[in-house]
């Protein structure tokens, strides 16, 4: 399909899709996506607009206004917006750009997530695989290529995965959170602090925690605690000790403190976890 929208080349290409009820209900699903070669006369300004869109770069500049601030994104930029909210996004002469217009369930909160983080300009690492995602979704349809709904959502999925991963150079033995993790995971029988994790991170306990938190989603007594709990089910399916002995192995003083956990964490008692996931 061709854009009839002023400033967009012909050699452009766009696809609409109309997704089924039990997509919308379900799944994540693409509404619009293409590859546009445009000139300075194309614009976009809306007030509104229930899909959210998901653009990369390849060539040129696209200037956007969005949330009450300018920006301008270059050669290998995402840009990512909630179309619900004002925006207003213009060409500058020579852009090219792929695009996704898509929405699904809880696609709005999983934005507004990243945007929270990471703002509508998006400058990751993994940029050029969303590109690359973007032009073979593009290619795959243009081809005629038919696909299942759940395809459909898994290409999406992919997407949200990549604009997610931290931005941040290969792990290596030196990163900070990562010794801190690796600390717990062979110290999963103390009572650790998050004084000690921040020494063995050698950071502040402020920002440590902001960090840590940054990176794996909890504040690190949090992550103690689930790694414990986590350890106990281990035991608790593949081993036959005792629920007091897992709880001291844990460098918990008593069972009790551990069968508290399980039922605030898992809503049963150690015991009756086993007995549930144990195999006969």
């Amino acid at each position: 399909m061709k854009s009839v929208d002023p400033g967009i080349l012909d050699q452009s290409i766009c696809f609409s899709f109309t997704p089924s009820a039990m997509a919308k209900k379900l799944l994540f699903y693409p509404t619009w996506c293409g590859h546009y070669y445009c000139t300075n006369r194309y614009f976009m300004r809306r007030d509104t607009y229930p899909p959210l869109l998901l653009i990369y770069v390849r060539v040129g500049i696209l200037r956007v206004f969005y949330r009450g601030k300018d920006y301008r994104a270059h050669q290998g930029d995402v840009v990512l917006l909630d179309c619900q909210e004002p925006h207003y996004y213009q060409a500058e002469d020579g852009l090219e750009f792929l695009y996704i217009h898509f929405d699904g369930s809880n696609a709005h909160d999983i934005v507004q997530y990243i945007l929270e983080n990471e703002g509508p300009l998006i400058q990751l690492h993994t940029n050029q695989q969303i590109g690359n995602e973007l032009y073979q979704m593009v290619a795959f349809y243009e081809k005629d290529g038919v696909e299942t709904p759940f395809q459909s959502s898994l290409r999406i999925h992919r997407l949200l995965t990549l604009l997610t991963i931290p931005n941040r150079v290969a792990v290596h033995e030196q990163d900070p959170i990562d010794k801190a993790v690796r600390y717990i995971r062979s110290h999963i029988g103390k009572n650790i602090t998050l004084k000690e994790l921040a020494d063995v991170a050698q950071l502040s306990p402020y920002y440590f925690a902001h960090c840590f938190k940054e990176r794996t989603g909890y504040a690190p007594i949090e992550y103690v605690i689930n790694s414990k709990l986590d350890q106990a089910k281990i035991m608790l399916i593949h081993s036959t000790e005792s629920v007091e002995s897992i709880a001291f192995s844990l460098g918990y003083s008593s069972s009790n403190s551990l069968i508290s956990l399980f039922l605030k964490r898992i809503g049963m008692t150690p015991h009756v976890y086993r007995k549930q996931n144990r195999s006969r």
